[in-house]
Parts: structure tokens; C-alpha cells; sequence
């Protein structure tokens, strides 16, 4: 007999939004201290074990499911509550505990505070994910409506951080998402109960929209206190700044530089007795920084910026048109300008930078800013290029990396899409017959080759010729290094001149066309077998591209226990440690499996009188922690792919997630039109799925760079067009299992709850590895094959109702008196 029609539990579905959406807003602001407090692969690894927070609430669920079955609504009432109450407590906690510098393994004490702020931070996800979970495990009739509830609310809540962090600051932002969980709180009450709790959620309401504008600067979060410039250069500063102001990218702080300690990397040895003008520090996230220098009051200063790499690009050129990649502190400008340069376009991805030239370092930059010859824009680098449509005899990009936290989450490591071969060889495009292009790195020589290997693959993708001739490379005290490259061979007059330069102001001289200097980047340029080069090189210097864009990451994966040696290196030397990757593969894989299996050893003698529900129960099981995974899988790879077509990070976010999330529920909705068990219909959506991915993987290479030439309202309409379809099929899976699940055993919908929310840690892991070893075109046929292989191992489990489907399980009855 059919099961009647339900009504839809419209409260359970508003709370859930908004408990979804609180909890999502949460996980975002936490990147946000943990890219603040700790050096951002560990924030990565904070993150990930949060998430498992979810998994745990999961497991406890269903330990706990006699208990909660008697008083449902207070159960997850009281869930809430405790979300509520924890994010005060923890956001105290997470700005007060004592963390690490730098984890070292060996160090017990390191382990042990770093282990206490790991925990920590995971409690608001294990008690808001317990109340979601349970609500769909209540309301499992109405799975479709109300999961997709949770996926719409988070949607939302993705873009709530972003658009409140550049107004309140990350002390804001809580607020913001208490007031999400306090209406939560007030809606999910049961009857008896919500006049109370709506009075509660009135007074939180008003004091969080009371604070809001001032509790980030009541109680910043503090930050790192120090930042390592490079592997020999430490900034130490204090840790209260003269200026602060948060974007969606990151924190901008700016602090004073004691005039003993004012530098400027980049300068020639012969130069260093020369004074320095006044110095600001510009440090984002604490994790990244650049230098402000007032060369407007103090112009004599300019002197050594003339004699600094920064000027050894526009020297070569007269009057050049350049494009400055990264303007940061504004030294490629200044430099610039000091050559006689009759225009200038300088890029910065982060408004906040732009914001401090203009406000508190005005007076620094006033003599840069207005000089009609210098453009400034906002934007991404990738997508700027893709949309300019003049030529340059100059382009320009010193040390532009973002070392910040992805705002997405938790997939952090070493991507910079401005060094991959596609991105060097558009820079290319983009010059003038005999331009050149002067990209200014650190200078440690494994940086250096794979710079000097991609820009070789670039140039081999333009049959443009090979290096030998068109790229010189200078040094300065070690610690940088200027890598030019020539539209056309360097002339005998411009390796004199680069020469001179080398001598009058004290550069290294690393590699010059025509000349024997020694070395490895020389004997790299000028060697017949560069591909046997980088095979035998101690450290991994191969091209980088657009699908693996990992340029930082210099150590080997076919020895990851060889790796441990490099652990301790700074991010401005080497990223993405695969032992560390690894190790923190294999802690998420033994927490899901444990919070996975602890229900099955709770109820083994129940289980072991009954193998064949048993063996169903391992198909569900397999089946939800598949497609955990493959739904993270598709999602950071989309997130990555589609950034280059949005050009900023926020948008991204904003747009990718966002329509990834809402249409999901969407499609979860609409899946609720298909009985229950409707393995044709479901079978057909994960066929498309599949296919849908595997045409975007083929399409891709000529349809992101079309789509980035955009103006920016179609960019973003174009990326929200392709993510809906695959979205709305992502939304059938889990409501469509969950609901087959619930036929045969509604008890164990929590443990389903645990499996997926588990898996999908593992599996934001397992992504990061994989793109780094395969490209994030591999993460998405891989997602595909899970989602095939998810339903292949579900099969026809809970496909047709028990004999007793007529009659309410122990779960559906409780449902249905609730």
C-alpha cells in the first residue's frame, strides 16, 4: 500500500536553512582566523577536522537514537541551543589559545596546543551538525524538501562572509552568524518551547546587530606577529597595527617599519649603504606582505629603486607601455615611472591594498597616484590579460603570490594560476615584437629552474623557439632574482647594458645570453634534454599548467617518506608537503572510518543475527560515503576551474559555490516527484552527471578563455549556467538513497548522515592529492566514476518495501506522532 502524501514540514525546512547557512558562514570565517593565527597549511588541516565534526554528530546520532527518538523536537531544539552558545565560546577560544609558530613534529608541546585548537574549533560543527542531521532524520519522508533546504540555506550562507567581512570585520561576521542560529533556534522550538526561545533569539538578535559595526575592533583577531619573507628574512612586528581593514581575499594590516630595520628587496649589493625613504608594512593575512615606501616626501630614495630588479625590465625598453602584475607596495610603478615610462596599468587583486595607497598611506603614494600615466584596476591578473586588448612593451610581476586561505574552505595549498605555462605564454601574447617579460622571484635555485622550465614549455606551445637567447637572469644578495624574457633574441647592446647594470649596482649574474657563468639554471637553458634535466633534479622543477597549478609544491610524490627532511621549510620556499598531505589523509581516513564503524560495533550482535540487512546496510553505507566524496571532488574543482573565468576569488565563491549549493537542493526538490523507488530515474540523472562532466572536461580549453574575455556581468552568468545543470543533478543522490534507506531502516538514516558528512573530509584530501599528482581534470572524471560506481555498488538495496511497509517502522511512527 502506498504511503500517504505528507505535508511539507515547513519550519523544519526554514530552520534548517538557516542553522545550514550559519554553519557554512561559520566554516568560511574560520579560514579566516586560522589564515591569521596559524601558517595556512595547518589551517587547512583545522578545517578539514572540523568538518569531521559533522561525521562525529552523525555517529552520536545514531548511538544515541533510542534517546532521542522519545523527544525529537527538544533534541534538536536543544542542538541548536548548543550551536548557539558554542560560537561565542569557541571564537574566544580560537583568538585566546596559545598556537605554534610552525608545527614541529618532534615538539610534544607544539602537537599538544595545536591538537587543543584543532578541537576546539571542531565543536560548533559537531552540535550544528547534529541538529541538521537530525532533522532530516525526523523528517526522512520529506527528505527531498527539507535537504534541500540545507543546501539552499547553505548557498546562502556561502555569500554572507563575503559580503559582510569589508563593512564588519571578522568580529561582525560572527555576529552575523549567531543571529542565523538564533533564528534557527527560535523556529526549530518545539510548541512548548518557542515563545521562550523566540524571546531569547529577540535579545541575541538586537545585541548582535548592536555590535556589529564595532566588535572586530573591539576584539581583533590577533595575528602571527612575524612573517617570513624569505627562508634567511624575517619581518617581526608588533602585533597591534596603526591601520586594519578586512576584504573577502583577506586582513590588511599595515604597521610602521622602525627606520633600522626599512629594506627593499631587490637591491644591488652596491646600493645597500643608500639611505631608504620612511616604510609602511602592508601584511595581508599574515601570511603574505609587501612595502609601502614614501618616495612622494622623499624622492631621493627613488636612487635605489633606479638600481633594484624592479627597474631592469623598463631599462631595456625607451618609453615603454607597462603592465604591472601584482602592484602591491608600488615599487614595479615607481620604478616605472623613474624610466620614463609614458603609460603604466598596474593589476591588484586585492581592493584592500589599493584602499591604503589611497587612505593611510596617501601621502606616501600621492606623487604615484597622480600621475596621469598610471592606471590602477581591481581585478585578476588571468582574466584582465584575457580581456586587454593592447599591447605592452613591458609586463611586469614581482613576487605576486596569494598565500592567503581560499574562501571557500579548506583547499589550501599552493595553486597561483600566474605561473603556469598558459598563463606565461598569454603574458607573451601580450607584448610587443622585442618587449619583455620580468617576472622577479625568489631566488633559491629550484625556484628559478621550474620559473625558467615552464616559461620554456610556454614558449614551445608558441613555437617561439627555445630560451637560449631570449631570457638574461640577475640576482641580488641572494635573495631574488629577475628572470627577463624577449619578444625576439637579446641583442649584443642589451647584454652589455644588463651586464653593466650587474656590475654598477652589485647583481649576481645567473644566467646571460652568450656568456659562460656556470650553474645549474645555465646548464638547464642550454641542455638538449631538458625533459631528462628535470627527471634527474634533486627537487620536482617540471612545467606547471592551469590543471595542476601547484608551482610552489618542489617536492617529489614518488618519495613521499623522503619528503619529511623538507617539512620545516617556509611557504616562500616550498608547499604541499606530500608527507604532510598524506599524514593528514590518513588521520581523516582513520576518524571517518571510526565514526563510520562505531555504530556497527555498538549493534554487532543485532547485526550478526540479521546478515542479510547487514549486507544492505554496507551498500548504503558505501554508497553515501561515495558520493561524499565525489560531491567534494566536483565541487573544489569547479571552484578552481571557474575562478579563472570569474578572475576574483570572492566570485568564485559567491557564484560557483553558491549556484553549486542552491541548485543541489533544487534539484533535490524537484527529485521529490519520483517514488522512492525510481532506480531508472535516478540511474538516468547519475548517467548524466557523468556525462556532463566528462563534457566539461573536454570543453574546458576552449571555453573557459572565451567566457573570461566577458564583461563581468555575463562571466558571472556564464558560470552559474554551468554549474546549475550539474548541480541539480548532484541534488538527486543523497534525498533519493535517504528516502530508499528509510523504507527498510529509518534508525540508521543518522549513521548515512555520519558516512557522508565523514567521507566528504577524506575527500577534500583526497581531491588536493590527486590534482597535484593528476590535475583537477582527473578529480572530475574520478568524481564521475564514483557517482557510476556509488550506484553500481547501491544496486536494488531498499528497492522494494519490506512486507511490513504497510505499517509505520519505530522511526516513521515517531515521525508521524511528531
Amino acid at each position: 500500500m502506498a504511503e500517504p502524501r505528507r505535508r511539507t514540514p515547513i519550519r523544519a525546512c526554514v530552520g534548517v536553512a538557516l542553522l545550514s547557512g550559519s554553519l557554512l558562514a561559520f566554516q568560511i570565517l574560520v579560514t579566516r582566523v586560522c589564515a591569521l593565527r596559524l601558517h595556512f597549511h595547518f589551517g587547512f588541516l583545522v578545517i578539514s577536522n572540523c568538518l569531521l565534526g559533522i561525521g562525529a554528530s552523525g555517529t552520536m546520532l545514531t548511538l544515541t537514537e533510542a534517546r532521542w527518538r522519545r523527544a525529537p523536537r527538544i533534541w534538536i531544539w536543544a542542538l541548536t541551543g548548543a550551536y548557539l552558545a558554542s560560537l561565542g565560546l569557541v571564537w574566544l577560544l580560537l583568538c585566546r589559545l596559545p598556537v605554534p609558530d610552525s608545527l614541529r613534529y618532534a615538539s610534544l608541546a607544539d602537537a599538544a596546543r595545536f591538537l587543543a585548537f584543532n578541537s576546539c574549533a571542531a565543536v560548533p560543527f559537531f552540535f550544528g551538525g547534529a541538529a541538521v542531521g537530525l532533522v532530516i532524520s525526523v523528517h526522512a519522508e520529506r527528505v527531498h524538501a527539507v535537504y534541500g533546504s540545507d543546501l539552499v540555506g547553505a548557498g546562502a550562507g556561502c555569500a554572507l562572509c563575503p559580503a559582510l567581512l569589508w563593512h564588519f570585520g571578522a568580529g561582525g561576521c560572527l555576529l552575523a552568524v549567531a543571529l542565523l542560529a538564533a533564528a534557527a533556534f527560535a523556529v526549530l522550538a518545539p510548541a512548548s518551547r518557542r515563545r521562550g526561545s523566540a524571546s531569547i533569539a529577540i535579545v541575541v538578535g538586537l545585541l548582535c546587530l548592536g555590535f556589529m559595526p564595532s566588535f572586530d575592533r573591539l576584539a581583533p583577531v590577533p595575528g602571527k606577529g612575524h612573517l617570513d619573507l624569505t627562508d634567511r628574512v624575517r619581518a617581526v612586528f608588533a602585533r597591534r597595527a596603526e591601520y586594519s581593514r578586512w576584504s573577502a581575499n583577506s586582513r590588511i594590516d599595515v604597521l610602521p617599519i622602525d627606520p633600522a630595520r626599512r629594506l627593499l628587496l631587490g637591491r644591488g649589493a652596491a646600493t645597500l649603504g643608500l639611505r631608504l625613504p620612511a616604510q609602511k608594512f602592508i601584511l595581508q593575512d599574515g601570511s603574505a606582505g609587501t612595502i609601502v615606501s614614501d618616495f612622494t616626501a622623499e624622492p631621493e630614495g627613488l636612487e635605489v629603486l633606479r638600481r633594484s630588479l624592479y627597474a631592469l625590465g623598463p631599462s631595456l625598453r625607451r618609453r615603454p607601455a607597462v603592465l604591472v602584475i601584482g602592484m602591491g607596495g608600488g615599487n614595479d610603478v615607481w620604478a616605472a615611472k623613474e624610466l620614463g615610462a609614458r603609460r603604466i596599468k598596474a593589476i591588484e587583486l586585492n581592493q584592500a591594498v589599493v584602499e591604503v595607497h589611497r587612505t593611510v598611506a596617501r601621502s606616501y603614494s600621492r606623487a604615484m597616484l597622480a600621475d596621469p600615466r598610471v592606471q590602477i584596476a581591481v581585478d585578476e591578473a588571468r582574466s584582465a590579460l584575457w580581456r586587454e586588448r593592447g599591447r605592452f612593451d613591458v609586463i611586469q610581476m614581482s613576487g605576486a603570490d596569494t598565500w592567503t586561505a581560499l574562501a571557500s574552505g579548506a583547499y589550501v595549498l599552493a595553486e597561483n594560476y600566474l605561473y603556469t605555462r598558459e598563463a606565461l605564454a598569454e603574458m607573451y601574447d601580450r607584448l610587443e615584437e622585442g618587449g619583455v617579460l620580468a617576472i622577479i622571484r625568489m631566488a633559491a635555485a629550484m625556484e628559478t629552474l621550474r620559473l625558467v622550465a615552464t616559461l620554456d614549455a610556454a614558449l614551445a606551445d608558441r613555437n617561439s623557439g627555445g630560451l637560449a637567447e631570449r631570457v638574461a637572469i640577475l640576482g641580488a644578495s641572494r635573495l631574488l632574482a629577475a628572470t627577463l624574457v624577449k619578444k625576439g633574441a637579446f641583442t649584443a647592446p642589451e647584454i652589455e647594458h644588463l651586464e653593466a647594470r650587474a656590475v654598477a649596482d652589485g647583481f649576481e649574474r645567473i644566467y646571460l645570453p652568450g656568456r659562460t657563468l656556470g650553474g645549474v639554471v645555465e646548464q638547464f637553458v642550454r641542455t638538449g634534454d631538458k625533459r631528462g634535466f628535470v627527471a634527474a633534479f634533486s627537487r620536482d622543477i617540471s612545467p606547471v599548467s592551469d590543471d595542476r597549478p601547484y608551482f610552489f609544491n618542489f617536492t617529489r610524490w614518488r618519495a613521499p617518506l623522503a619528503s619529511a627532511k623538507q617539512l620545516r621549510e617556509v611557504a616562500s620556499v616550498s608547499q604541499g608537503n606530500p608527507l604532510f598531505l598524506l599524514g593528514q589523509l590518513g588521520l581523516s581516513a582513520v576518524l571517518a572510518a571510526a565514526f563510520i564503524l562505531a555504530p556497527l560495533a555498538a549493534s554487532g550482535r543485532r547485526r550478526a543475527e540479521r546478515p542479510a540487512d547487514s549486507r544492505r546496510l554496507a551498500r548504503f553505507l558505501a554508497f553515501f560515503a561515495a558520493i561524499g566524496v565525489g560531491y567534494i571532488a566536483v565541487e573544489v574543482a569547479l571552484l578552481q576551474k571557474l575562478t579563472l573565468v570569474l578572475g576574483q576569488p570572492l566570485y568564485s565563491l559567491v557564484v560557483t559555490l553558491c549556484s553549486l549549493l542552491v541548485c543541489t537542493g533544487l534539484g533535490s526538490m524537484v527529485s521529490a516527484r519520483w517514488p522512492g523507488g525510481a532506480r531508472r530515474a535516478a540511474w538516468i540523472a547519475v548517467g548524466l552527471l557523468a556525462l556532463l562532466l566528462v563534457a566539461f572536461v573536454l570543453a574546458e580549453p576552449v571555453l573557459l578563455g572565451p567566457l573570461a574575455a566577458l564583461g563581468k556581468p555575463w562571466r558571472l552568468l556564464a558560470a552559474a549556467l554551468l554549474v546549475a545543470p550539474l548541480g541539480l543533478l548532484l541534488g538527486v543522490p543523497f534525498a533519493y538513497a535517504v528516502a530508499r534507506l528509510r523504507r527498510v531502516e529509518a534508525a540508521c538514516v543518522p549513521w548515512a548522515w555520519a558516512a557522508n558528512g565523514s567521507a566528504s573530509v577524506v575527500g577534500s584530501v583526497a581531491t588536493v592529492v590527486v590534482s597535484m599528482n593528476f590535475g583537477f581534470d582527473a578529480v572530475l572524471l574520478g568524481a564521475a566514476a564514483i557517482y557510476l560506481l556509488g550506484f553500481t555498488v547501491l544496486g536494488d538495496a531498499g528497492g522494494a518495501a519490506p512486507a511490513s511497509a504497510g505499517a509505520p517502522t519505530r522511526g516513521n511512527a515517531t515521525n508521524a506522532a511528531a
